[in-house]
């Protein structure tokens, strides 16, 4: 196995035990124990738990990343904003159910008792809200519109959307949640053609 494949197969690892166990249990001991090598083997790709724990989180921000950036991307070129966010939360819970463990993960970091971790998962956070904020101060809004409030009330949706999906998918089918985010964005985002301000 190369160095590359090596560290992919400790860096599955290290989500695993994230999703079935919880961020505290990551050490160089439970991840060779879950790849089934010895403490060495997991030394000579890794310094130490942190060193793992942070590469882990980084690949898995930047797949998330690579998912979530296109739906926000088509979001800023839409002049429809019912439309564009409901579009953007149908893909997003397709991301959360393509990838489930990798979200499962994101969703706990932010009970995480680690401080850094937390704070990693915030930084996200304001950054997808700040896109939003941009999106919604060009499209056609009713005048009046608390567009910081409005934009931090998509992501909220989303966020529990999806942690829901993953949870309780039986009682939160992606088509429920669909429809009760139609009911709520529809009704806020009547046609105006006025701008945003």
């Amino acid at each position: 196995m190369s160095t590359e494949e090596r560290r992919e197969q400790l860096l599955d690892a290290v989500l695993k035990i994230i999703v079935e166990q919880g961020i505290h249990k990551v050490s160089m001991d439970t991840v060779a124990r879950e790849v089934g090598v010895t403490r060495p083997v997991v030394y000579s790709v890794f310094s130490d738990t942190d060193d793992i724990l942070r590469a882990s989180l980084d690949r898995e921000q930047a797949a998330a990343v690579a998912q979530v950036l296109p739906l926000m991307t088509t979001l800023q070129t839409s002049n429809d904003p019912a439309t564009a966010l409901l579009e953007y939360l149908d893909g997003f819970l397709g991301a959360v159910l393509a990838a489930p463990d990798r979200w499962r993960a994101a969703f706990s970091l932010v009970d995480s008792t680690t401080p850094k971790f937390r704070r990693r998962v915030d930084e996200q956070r304001k950054a997808a809200v700040a896109l939003f904020e941009d999106y919604l101060r060009q499209a056609p809004i009713p005048p009046g519109t608390d567009i910081e409030m409005t934009a931090r009330v998509i992501f909220t949706l989303a966020w529990e959307a999806g942690r829901m999906i993953l949870s309780e998918p039986e009682v939160f089918s992606r088509r429920r949640l669909l429809t009760f985010a139609r009911t709520i964005i529809t009704e806020h985002f009547e046609p105006t053609g006025t701008p945003g301000d």
